[in-house]
């Protein structure tokens, strides 16, 4: 298994490929366009997307259908968006978005069925909703939703049925309810549901 690390812009542009049998780390403070990278279908280990000041958008990464590790979206402060991602279907390891400033939506999150490992969605002050997990059914660790300050709903979990292991909701400021959780019917650790200020019922659980 081979690492490929793009630190910079001029490594990003001389990419070629179809596939990366390893890790992918994109990670570089003049990094503002990946359409250099829209050859790339599949990312056998892990991906990482982190610390980039410039760049808004992920559309470079279009044509990739597959992660084989962890997905982990995070301190990209200007990225508005995932619609660049909106052809994975599955993550087999721990997904991770977690301190992007700028990020609205998760939209380009649409296809993903499973997360096989961890699914964390912390620190994005400006994530509305979670709409894009919409297809998701299962979480196989745990599940983290905390600290995103302008979430309104979790609607978008309304098919998720299981969490094996905790449920961790916690520290979202604007978040008035918890109805996206209508269908789950067996969380396999912990259950934790506070420090929403506005929460007036937990009927959403009588599953």
């Amino acid at each position: 298994m081979k690492t490929i690390n793009l630190w910079t812009q001029a490594e990003v542009d001389a990419f070629v490929g179809t596939e990366i049998k390893g890790n992918l780390t994109i990670e570089g403070p003049d990094i503002d366009n990946l359409e250099p990278l829209s050859t790339l279908i599949s990312v056998s280990g892990d991906l990482f997307i982190q610390y980039n000041d410039l760049f808004t958008n992920l559309d470079g990464l279009r044509n990739l259908t597959s992660v084989g590790g962890y997905l982990w979206i995070e301190n990209n402060p200007t990225l508005t968006n995932l619609d660049g991602l909106s052809n994975i279907t599955s993550v087999n390891g721990n997904l991770w978005i977690e301190n992007n400033d700028s990020l609205t939506n998760i939209e380009g999150l649409s296809k993903i069925t499973s997360v096989g490992g961890e699914l964390r969605i912390e620190n994005n002050p400006s994530l509305t909703n979670l709409n894009g997990l919409r297809k998701l059914t299962s979480v196989g660790e745990n599940l983290s939703i905390y600290r995103n300050a302008a979430l309104t709903n979790i609607e978008g979990l309304s098919n998720l049925t299981s969490v094996n292991g905790n449920l961790w909701i916690e520290n979202n400021d604007s978040l008035p309810n918890i109805n996206g959780l209508s269908n789950l019917t067996s969380v396999n650790g912990e259950l934790f549901i506070q420090y929403h200020v506005t929460h007036t019922s937990i009927d959403s659980l009588s599953n």
